[in-house]
């Protein structure tokens, strides 16, 4: 399934960065609309995306020396954190913190984007780097690219 494209609000401009915030988006909205059975379920998706996207982003950032690296990085730490108590929580029956976390994740998450990943995106390319979308050639100017590559295959399988 692909990701929607994020809101105008949203957007970083840049297809990687956008693509990861459509697919977290629309998996927030999966979460805001499952019955009580099936918000485990996209709640562990949810915070499968984000561990995924934050690991990367946390990859990119010290490839390419991001100078806001710590307190990137500190977020998704203390996020990621408490979306997986939240998993624990809708796996014990506790749905209604788990859907009150959805909501302020929704507001966190969005103002995370405009602060945070526009200075990242804006990093990267002032940095001449761009991720490539799965079939794209890589565009990028040595040395940083190789070693981001390598990392985020890294982060990737494990």
């Amino acid at each position: 399934m692909a990701a929607s494209a994020p809101s105008e609000a949203l957007a970083l401009h840049l297809p990687f960065m956008d693509d990861a915030c459509g697919e977290f988006i629309d998996l927030l909205t999966r979460v805001d609309e499952a019955d009580n059975a099936r918000l485990p379920s996209a709640w562990r998706d949810l915070v499968a995306c984000a561990a995924e996207n934050f690991a990367r982003e946390d990859v990119w950032m010290r490839a390419s020396g991001h100078a806001a690296r710590k307190d990137h990085e500190i977020q998704h730490r203390v996020v990621l954190g408490v979306m997986r108590e939240g998993a624990l929580q809708a796996e014990e029956g506790r749905l209604l913190q788990v859907r009150e976390m959805a909501r302020q994740l929704r507001g966190w998450y969005e103002k995370h984007v405009q602060t945070m990943d526009a200075a990242l995106a804006l990093h990267l390319r002032s940095a001449r780097i761009e991720l490539p979308r799965a079939a794209r050639p890589a565009k990028a100017t040595p040395p940083v690219w190789p070693a981001l590559c390598e990392a985020v295959e890294y982060v990737s399988s494990h």
